[in-house]
């Protein structure tokens, strides 16, 4: 399965364009959007433009994202909130967090983190790809190469769960790809001129990535 991955889209005209010409290029199984998905100026035109897209979209919130952006997902006929749902796309399964709240050198997903982590826990296997917006603290989470400041909790997710691949943003100078035992970290933060990242994921346990920003 071939899964396109950018986060921090934020409602931008140019980078919306580049993600269409990426999917008509690289004709993509799914396209993952891990947060930040609108700039509050006309969101139903950013969601509309990514359901136009012709594929399937699977979404978490960001900091950037409202809960009323959930009604404008549940509009659009190929656009999914995997905010603790798993949904299964071509054998692969997702399972989704929505939210970050940045706090000084850290970030949590939501307030009352712990009982959301008990809720997703069950979700996951080492099957599974998580979809989150604020990477696990310590993996590609540093601000200007110097401040650590993913989500603990997130981290112990995965070092609980162990699942395949995990799908981040929200450290757009921190964009790229890294383990984390056995789980591969991507953050697909789109910056000025970058395009997002292309994952290939087969049936067996490895998951290849390539990188096309």
């Amino acid at each position: 399965m071939l899964i396109y991955a950018v986060a921090d889209i934020h409602g931008n005209v140019d980078r919306l364009r580049r993600i269409r010409a990426v999917v008509s290029d690289c004709q993509p199984d799914a396209l993952v959007v891990a947060g930040d998905v609108i700039n509050y100026v006309q969101p139903e035109k950013t969601f509309q433009a990514l359901d136009q897209m012709g594929l399937p979209v699977l979404m978490v919130r960001g900091n950037s994202d409202p809960g009323y952006s959930e009604k404008y997902i549940g509009k659009f006929s190929h656009l999914t909130s995997l905010h603790l749902n798993r949904i299964t796309v071509k054998s692969i399964s997702f399972v989704g967090l929505s939210g970050t709240i940045p706090l000084p050198f850290r970030n949590r997903v939501r307030l009352f983190e712990k009982k959301l982590m008990e809720k997703a826990s069950p979700l996951l296997d080492s099957q599974t790809v998580l979809v989150v917006h604020t990477p696990p603290w310590g993996v590609l989470d540093q601000v200007m190469d110097r401040v650590h400041s993913g989500s603990k909790r997130v981290r112990d997710l995965v070092e609980k769960t162990r699942p395949r691949l995990v799908i981040c943003g929200h450290i757009h100078e921190a964009a790229g790809v890294a383990a984390m035992g056995e789980t591969l970290v991507v953050n697909c933060a789109l910056p000025r001129s970058g395009r997002g990242m292309m994952i290939e994921v087969g049936g067996g346990q490895g998951c290849p990535e390539i990188e096309i920003g």
